[in-house]
């Protein structure tokens, strides 16, 4: 079997295993990148990243620390998107949850149908050495992605790909194997700046330039202890991650569901949870885990969620809640939550004055 009949066989199997995007890269230094991540670690765009260094940005760009001996990356893609649920009319305040999220935590998703992809390049090839990765390896995943042909960069730095969107996993299979090499993507968002503008927290400052330490979805998930106060209206119902510049951009409202089951949610009711329910429902570490075992709802804790669950209810500024918040502020022993219960019936109180 010659290169590109390897390549198209790992293709098909590929695709066959679930996959909606495969591509292959030449396993080269990311010269380029790694300057950007350098610039961007000087301009302080990665603030709250502390193990985000110098020295991991100088790794991740070079696929030979991984493995040495590389000479292909086969980089995959599958996507997230998914027909919205149907959700029951009723009163009660609702928070969101960014889509990547509703369902089953990725990274396990990945792992298992790359794992068997591989055994079936063995089982071709008798190939051993090679280094399975999904999202927390120290490698540039969008870039491989988008020298592989998978997507070009988005002005908010999401990949996009003209099918699907920006609404997909990346994962990639590092190999010694020599395999043909796909061109890289090219594509321009023209003039739009519509995820520019609509960025609540003014995260992405200009094309290609987002402050980590103001995004929504670093906010509500990596961010431990307090969110800024003068951020917290920015988050508005977001309670785990956000969507806001992907649900603005063209490319999106055009993307192709990919309706994988894995990343639909086992109640539909957990795509925009019912706030003051999960308020309850974070109350006990033991209720909590049980619930988001197996998704990526457990990566803020229940602290962190139950925090961002109180920014939320402050947001909304419905009186109703305050009888609720006021219990949980009464039981609560975690400051930083305390903190933004507090917060959230300060903000409630002064809503109601206001319209008296």
């Amino acid at each position: 079997m010659d290169n590109l009949e390897l390549t198209n066989y790992i293709k098909e199997e590929a695709h066959a295993l679930g996959f909606d995007l495969v591509g292959v890269a030449r396993a080269g230094p990311f010269e380029e990148t790694q300057a950007r991540l350098l610039d961007h670690i000087e301009q302080g765009r990665i603030a709250g990243l502390a193990w985000f260094t110098r020295e991991r940005a100088a790794f991740a760009s070079d696929p030979a620390n991984l493995l040495p001996g590389v000479r292909s990356i086969i980089s995959l893609g599958i996507s997230y998107l998914q027909d919205p649920p149907e959700l029951a009319e009723y009163g009660r305040p609702r928070g969101r949850v960014a889509r990547y999220a509703w369902g089953q935590d990725y990274h396990e998703v990945l792992k298992t149908k790359m794992h068997s992809l591989f055994e079936k390049i063995k089982a071709r090839t008798g190939a051993q050495d090679a280094r399975l990765l999904v999202d927390t390896a120290r490698i540039v995943d969008r870039a491989v992605a988008q020298r592989a042909g998978l997507g070009f960069f988005g002005k908010n730095t999401n990949l996009i790909n003209k099918k699907f969107g920006s609404y997909f996993f990346l994962a990639e299979i590092l190999t010694d194997l020599e395999l043909e090499y796909d061109p890289p993507a090219w594509g321009t968002c023209g003039r739009c700046t519509r995820c520019i503008d609509a960025c609540p927290t003014q995260a992405i400052t200009e094309p290609w330039t987002v402050y980590n330490d103001r995004c929504i979805s670093y906010l509500t998930i990596e961010l431990k202890g307090s969110v800024p106060e003068e951020l917290r209206p920015g988050l508005g119902q977001w309670i785990f991650g956000c969507d806001i510049c992907q649900e603005v951009c063209p490319y999106n409202k055009k993307a192709v569901p990919g309706n994988h089951a894995d990343f639909a949610p086992s109640d539909p009711e957990d795509a925009a949870p019912d706030l003051l329910g999960w308020l309850r429902l974070t109350e006990q570490e033991e209720t909590f885990r049980q619930k988001f075992r197996g998704t990526p709802l457990l990566r803020p804790k229940r602290a962190g969620l139950r925090r961002n669950v109180a920014i939320a209810l402050g947001n909304q500024a419905e009186p109703s809640t305050l009888p609720p918040l006021q219990a949980a502020l009464e039981t609560e022993i975690d400051p930083t939550v305390r903190e933004h219960l507090e917060w959230a019936i300060t903000r409630i109180e002064q809503s109601d004055q206001e319209t008296i």
